[in-house]
């Protein structure tokens, strides 16, 4: 018989033996590394569990490390927003309590300041975090903002803050230093002032007048340009009658002249004088009023000229400074609009058959003596007639208030009035003039002394208002006057300048309102107005949102549409009949119309409406008349050279920080608080004047009043304080994400470690267990290794 070996490496108990010392080597592993495999294989079935949860930490991993990276560029934008506030503070404690004491560079000890503080806040906006500049938007390899030198002075191709301002300054205040105003003396004798251009947008612009001035006529501001006249009427005003002008400046600020009238001697600043005529000397020499209204052209002249040298100067720095930095813009009529108007009764003008002459055989003027001594004066034949020697002539007018007469006496030489009559002296040594006449028929016929005038040739013109007519009775006196009646028209259409309550559509009525010339029409097909894309429709009635508009609301209403579809934050406007649109987007304006009649009837007769792109530069020369600002980006420094695309400034750094969370933290130079403070601290520290200049001081005192306004932080304006804040948000954000993850960390952690990890006691206790069968197995094979066949047998 055959008997099977029982070698040991083939047997069954070799190979549990071996399988039990594998599985010691395998628990002594794990032991060792506190893991339950060293491969995939050998983990088990909650492997998968443990691979995703390694997913979810390195993804924390991940986040940590983008929101350590973020945390310093937040906290390295705030310390840098830190120190815009600091400067801020710095000059606007300067402005505020300002010297007015000037260098030998027309400057203050703030404005130098202010000077150091711009540069020391271009230096902070171009902070960088590594390689990124913190305040340039999407484009934060490019530096955020061009050198202080080259901000202020230019380049040796571009122009800088300085000449902008320069050319600006020159084209407010025009060649004759009065602020692109005309001033003049009216035939009539009233003192007229004019705006010098309709369309310009330099100089002081004319906003109200108002009157205490007794006896005289104040008319406007009205027309285009815009203009307003005063008119004593050859009345002395009473000492403390007032006469206030308010003009709007280029900074969109108002600022008011008060010229009060006085008797006083000396003349206070402020006022006027009142002639007095001098009473001490025989004959007696009255007031003369003449003489009270050239002071009071005088004094006007003055203050608008002090206004101009000071206030002006200041807003036209401050105009400067918003052309130069700011990206906003405006679209200006072609020119002034008018509209249809029709009253009851519209003024009508008569003019004298007789042309009257003095006795130099010149055409009258309104100075021209009725003194028949006098050298020159009123032509002898008209004297005559008007003297009638020894009783004189009487001139019978009937107006407003009924029939009053002007009586012509050969035997006095003043001029007197009563009740709305009048008496001229025509003796040797009067002191009437032909300007007596004038305001003596404009006394009788109860109308403004502006409506009676003298032409160049001499004529009497009488305009009868639209509340009287003027009938002048037939006699020697209105024959050798060349008068005749003058009666109102009727019903007899004008066509004025339009305003903000001009209606749209219509016909106009006796009484009713002002419409615009061609009228905007509901249709079908209805007229429409396109603006950068959306359009705004006219309808009949019923208009509702942003997009539509009824043909029976006004210019005002019309505006205030457009504004809302361009999102202006500056309102339009119109002035003199002329429409201004602004826009915070100039390369996005596009205005058109359906109906280009109507269109032009607003003043736009080229279309597209467009608007020309900062920064903006006076557009021609000499630069005292030019009347436009136009695109000087080719010749002008560019102050903010990062990313200046559409969106929010926060929205150009984006991290995720979370599966599902972002944050947005990105920062921009031209933000509009940076923006401000910037521009303000720049026109403060670049503006200088002559240290001897007459009105330095004021200058000075108002730029500085201006710049501690604008860096005073106004409600509903953006703040330095609130980009702190939003990226303050953006930390808190970061913060509670960590907070999340340190807690999701720590569950994944424990999964992977219950998935992968060996209990020190399980494998010790399954070694041991293991070791106690290994050495049972070791015993059984010495025991079998100790057979032999006789003793098997």
């Amino acid at each position: 018989m055959s008997i099977s070996s029982i070698n040991y490496g083939s047997s069954v108990l070799g190979a549990q033996i071996r399988n039990i010392n594998q599985q010691l080597t395998d628990l002594s592993t794990q032991l060792s590394t506190g893991k339950l495999s060293q491969n995939y294989s050998g983990m088990g079935t909650n492997e998968g569990f443990a691979i995703a949860s390694r997913a979810q930490l390195s993804n924390i991993a991940a986040y940590t490390d983008t929101i350590t990276n973020v945390n310093v560029n937040i906290n390295l934008a705030n310390t840098a927003l830190q120190s815009l506030t600091t400067i801020r503070n710095t000059v606007q404690t300067g402005s505020a309590g300002t010297s007015q004491d000037l260098n030998v560079n027309g400057q203050t000890v703030a404005q130098n300041t202010a000077a150091a503080q711009f540069g020391s806040m271009v230096g902070v906006l171009n902070t960088q975090s590594g390689n990124r500049y913190l305040f340039s938007g999407t484009a934060y390899n490019t530096q955020s903002v061009a050198n202080a030198g080259d901000i202020i002075n230019g380049t040796t191709t571009q122009a800088g803050l300085k000449t902008v301002m320069a050319e600006r300054q020159a084209a407010d205040l025009g060649a004759n230093g009065m602020g692109r105003l005309v001033q003049s003396t009216l035939p009539s004798g009233a003192i007229q002032v004019q705006e010098d251009s309709p369309t310009s947008p330099f100089g002081l612009k004319i906003a109200a007048v108002s009157s205490t001035l007794t006896g005289a006529t104040v008319t406007g501001p009205s027309g285009s340009p815009v203009s307003f006249s005063v008119n004593l009427n050859g009345v002395n005003p009473k000492n403390g009658d007032k006469l206030s002008v308010q003009f709007t400046l280029p900074d969109g600020s108002t600022e008011q002249i008060d010229l009060t009238a006085s008797t006083a001697t000396p003349t206070p600043v402020g006022s006027f004088a009142i002639d007095p005529g001098n009473p001490n000397i025989i004959p007696a020499v009255p007031s003369n009023p003449a003489i009270t209204s050239a002071n009071l052209n005088t004094a006007l002249n003055t203050a608008i000229k002090k206004l101009a040298g000071t206030s002006l100067v200041a807003a036209s720095a401050v105009a400067a400074g918003d052309n130069f930095f700011n990206t906003a813009g405006s679209a200006t009529a072609n020119g002034a609009a008018l509209g249809n108007l029709v009253s009851p009764y519209t003024s009508t003008t008569g003019t004298g058959s007789v042309a009257l002459q003095d006795s130099a055989s010149a055409a009258a003027t309104t100075t021209t003596s009725l003194d028949p001594s006098a050298t020159p004066h009123l032509n002898g034949a008209v004297l005559s007639a008007l003297a009638n020697a020894p009783t004189g002539t009487t001139l019978t007018i009937t107006g407003a208030s009924g029939a009053h007469t002007i009586t012509f006496d050969p035997n006095v030489a003043t001029v007197t009035s009563a009740s709305g009559n009048t008496t001229i002296g025509l003796a040797s040594g009067s002191v009437a003039k032909v300007s007596d006449i004038l305001n003596a028929i404009a006394t009788a016929a109860g109308i403004p002394a502006a409506n009676v005038t003298l032409s160049a040739s001499g004529n009497i013109q009488i305009a009868t208002g639209t509340a009287t007519d003027v009938t002048v009775t037939a006699g020697p006196a209105a024959t050798a006057l060349g008068l005749s009646s003058v009666m109102r028209g009727v019903n007899t259409p004008s066509t004025p300048p339009i305003t903000g309550s001009t209606v749209l559509s219509g016909t106009a009525t006796p009484g009713g309102p002002e419409v615009l010339q061609s009228a905007f029409q509901a249709g079908p097909p209805a007229d429409t107005i396109t603006v950068n894309g959306q359009t705004l429709t006219f309808v009949a009635s019923g208009a509702t949102g942003p997009n539509q508009i009824n043909i029976t609301d006004n210019v005002a209403t019309l505006l205030s549409k457009i504004d809302q579809l361009t999102g202006t934050t500056k309102p339009s406007t119109i002035h003199g009949g002329v429409i201004t649109i602004n826009t915070d987007d100039p390369g996005s304006l596009n205005i058109t119309s359906s109906n280009s009649a109507a269109f032009g009837a607003l003043g736009f007769t080229t279309s597209p409406v467009t608007a020309a792109k900062a920064p903006l530069r006076v557009g021609s020369s000499p630069l005292g008349s030019a009347t436009t600002l136009v695109n000087g980006s080719a010749t002008t420094v560019k102050w903010y050279t990062g990313n200046d695309g559409p969106g929010s400034a926060r929205s150009t750094a984006v991290a995720r920080v979370d599966d599902s969370v972002t944050v947005q933290y990105g920062a921009q130079a031209d933000e509009t608080a940076i923006r401000k403070q910037l521009q303000a601290i720049a026109v403060f520290g670049t503006f200088s004047t002559s240290p001897t200049g007459q009105y330095a001081g004021g200058q000075v005192a108002a730029l500085a009043l201006r710049t501690t306004q604008a860096l005073t932080p106004q409600a509903g304006q953006q703040k330095i304080e609130d980009i702190q804040t939003d990226i303050a948000m953006a930390q808190n954000t970061m913060k509670d994400a960590t907070t999340r993850q340190t807690q999701a960390k720590a569950q994944l952690q424990t999964i992977v470690d219950q998935a992968e990890s060996a209990s020190p006691d399980q494998v010790a206790s399954e070694i041991l267990s293991l070791q106690n069968a290994l050495q049972a197995s070791y015993q059984t094979t010495a025991k079998l290794a100790e057979l032999s066949l006789v003793k098997f047998l």
